[in-house]
C-alpha cells in the first residue's frame, strides 16, 4: 500500500528540503508547486490567476500520484497547504482512495521563514518566488498555523 506525505509550512520554513529528505528516505515521487509553477506560468501573478493556475495543478498531481499508487510508489505534496480547509480537503481526498496520509507542518517562526525567504532572493534561479518583506507579512495574513484538533506531524526546526 503506497502512502502520500503532505508537507504544510510558511514561505521559507524548508518544505522543499525537507520534501526532498522524505523522498529520499521513502523512495517517493515528489509533486514541489513551485517547480511547475514558475517554468510554467512565470513569475507573480494576481492572487486570483494565481488560485486558478494552482488549482490547475493540484489536479493533474491527483491525477499523476494515482497512477503513482497504482505502481506502489509513495508519493509527497510540497504544497504548503496554508488553509485549514485545503489540509482537511487532501487529507479526505486520500482517505477516499484508501491511501495512508501524513500532514507534515514544519513549524518554523515567521521571523526566520522572513530572514530566509529574503537571504533566498539573491539565488532563486527560477526555482523560487523573489519575497519582499511587504509580501511576506501580507501572506503571513492568509496562513493558517495547523490547530490541535488537526492530525498533523509537528516538525519543529528553529533556524
Amino acid at each position: 500500500m503506497s502512502k502520500i506525505y503532505f508537507v504544510c509550512g510558511f514561505i521559507g520554513a524548508g518544505k522543499t528540503t525537507y520534501s526532498k529528505q522524505l523522498a529520499e528516505a521513502h523512495g517517493a515521487f515528489r509533486f514541489s508547486i513551485d517547480e511547475w509553477m514558475i517554468p510554467l506560468y512565470g513569475e507573480h501573478m494576481e492572487r486570483e490567476v494565481f488560485d486558478r493556475r494552482l488549482a490547475t495543478l493540484e489536479e493533474l498531481f491527483k491525477s499523476s500520484a494515482m497512477q503513482l499508487f497504482s505502481l506502489g510508489v509513495p508519493v509527497i505534496f510540497d504544497f504548503g497547504f496554508w488553509r485549514k480547509t485545503d489540509r482537511s480537503s487532501f487529507i479526505e481526498w486520500a482517505s477516499s482512495l484508501g491511501v495512508e496520509s501524513e500532514m507534515h507542518y514544519l513549524d518554523v517562526p515567521f521571523e526566520v521563514c522572513k530572514q530566509r525567504a529574503t537571504a533566498r532572493n539573491s539565488e532563486l534561479q527560477g526555482k523560487s518566488y523573489e519575497m519582499t518583506p511587504e509580501m511576506l507579512d501580507l501572506f503571513w495574513s492568509w496562513f493558517e498555523i495547523p490547530t490541535p484538533d488537526e492530525d498533523v506531524v509537528w516538525v519543529h526546526r528553529e533556524n
